[in-house]
């Protein structure tokens, strides 16, 4: 998802994403929230700061709030140079910041990156999961092989018992 108010740089960018990825605009921070929501939410969002009404700053916010859209990397793009405005969007939870005017190669280089280390984290999610499923699983085994061990274990006593009185009756006839 690419987010800017300027017609000329979501169609610089939607050009040069084009080619390799399935590309979605937004040209203000309302319609990028709308823009997430639903079936398919985009991999990556790429948010201009700098827009009338609400901020890149604050569709971050709102996005890193929500457990459905934190995932997303956010790729800051602005013409804001000042460490502090850097560092105050990394702070806000966004994964890269590329400042204006963007150079292609570098655009294309971060976007790949980012998406390979959300590939990367959603498959280590889903591995989590799987495990964690695993490990209850096999727990639920365990128990039922204890249980079944216990009551193995009390009929063996229940007839040793038996056997033993038993005999102890034969001996005394």
């Amino acid at each position: 998802l690419v987010v800017d108010d300027t017609p000329d740089n979501l169609s610089l960018l939607s050009g040069l994403l084009r080619e390799e990825y399935r590309v979605k605009l937004a040209n203000s921070g309302d319609k990028a929230l709308k823009a997430v929501q639903g079936d398919s939410p985009p991999d990556l969002i790429l948010l201009d700061i700098m827009m009338p009404g609400m901020s890149g700053y604050e569709v971050c916010q709102v996005l890193k709030a929500d457990p459905a859209t934190r995932p997303i990397p956010i790729i800051f793009l602005t013409a804001m140079t000042s460490m502090e405005d850097e560092q105050k969007g990394l702070e806000l939870g966004a994964a890269d910041y590329i400042t204006k005017p963007i150079s292609p190669p570098i655009v294309l280089a971060r976007v790949k990156t980012q998406l390979e280390n959300k590939a990367m984290a959603d498959f280590l999610r889903d591995q989590a999961a799987f495990l964690k499923a695993e490990v209850e699983r096999q727990t639920q085994m365990v128990r039922a092989v204890q249980d079944a061990t216990v009551l193995a274990m009390a009929s063996l006593a229940e007839t040793c018992l038996l056997y033993t009185s038993d005999a102890a009756d034969d001996s005394l006839r």
